[in-house]
């Protein structure tokens, strides 16, 4: 076996992985292809949604949870926008839409984080969730300075693998994200209708456009409700015990009392 033959081996080995690459390539290509008037129907939509809501202007009343600060109370939905990101062939491959929560009230939040582990932690949370705020370390953690508004998004791109069109939602029911995929075929206007009540808080799914998939909030929830339904269980089970322990305690104290009865009689 010469060297040129061992060349010409991983030669051949290198030009069919290219090759598998290139046809690969070219199938997720098709699928996004067939997926992109369902990403324009979506966009339409969503224009024309935008134009009405920001000329409309409903009051649409919010709260949310922040971690590391508490409540944000009675925060009001504005600035509703569309936009899209597109390929070389100037198609769009992402629709953004996105809209902003603001308090009426702008004065900036002061809180303070004490740990240095937990200040880098409530950093990081606070970046990873859009928010604008500034803050101050210290030795023994440290102070932010947060703006009362909250940037939710809605992400529609086109998932080849899966062949659907991934939707990803920030910071909308709560603080964080979560992915759904949209079948094609149910994108339809009661569907998108289902969507603009989803964005204007008169629902709280999407079961016409798409199948979920559990994120950590979600589970974190579900594991919370599981755990106050056994704690409360638990109670009932253990108020049951105690009444059954006093009812069979009144009997044995009445049959006491029947019997010391019977013996001063008997005297």
């Amino acid at each position: 076996m010469g060297y040129l033959d061992d060349l010409k081996r991983q030669s051949e080995a290198l030009r069919e992985k290219q090759e598998t690459a290139q046809a690969d390539g070219h199938e997720e290509q098709a699928i996004i292809d067939e997926l992109r008037p369902t990403l324009k129907v979506i966009l339409k939509y969503l224009d024309e949604f935008v134009n009405v809501v920001n000329f409309v202007n409903p009051e649409v009343p919010v709260n949310y949870d922040i971690e590391g600060f508490g409540r944000l109370a009675n925060m009001r939905q504005e600035a509703y926008s569309v936009n899209t990101e597109v390929d070389d062939r100037e198609e769009p491959i992402k629709v953004i839409f996105r809209f902003e929560c603001t308090d009426p009230n702008p004065k900036v939040r002061v809180f303070a984080v004490e740990g240095r582990e937990e200040f880098l932690k409530q950093r990081e949370y606070l970046w990873r969730n859009n928010f604008q705020f500034k803050d101050k370390a210290a030795m023994t953690g440290g102070s932010f300075y947060l703006e009362p508004k909250v940037i939710v998004r809605l992400e529609f791109t086109p998932d080849a693998k899966k062949r659907r069109i991934k939707l990803v939602v920030r910071n909308l029911s709560f603080i964080g994200s979560a992915a759904r995929w949209i079948d094609p075929s149910a994108v339809d206007q009661d569907a998108l209708d289902d969507l603009a009540g989803l964005v204007l808080r008169k629902s709280d799914e999407l079961e016409k456009l798409s199948t979920g998939q559990m994120t950590d909030e979600m589970r974190r929830r579900l594991q919370e409700g599981l755990r106050q339904e056994q704690e409360r269980l638990q109670m009932e089970q253990l108020r049951s015990a105690l009444k059954k322990e006093e009812v069979e305690q009144d009997k044995s104290d009445a049959t006491l009392v029947r019997r010391l009865r019977t013996l001063v009689s008997k005297k």
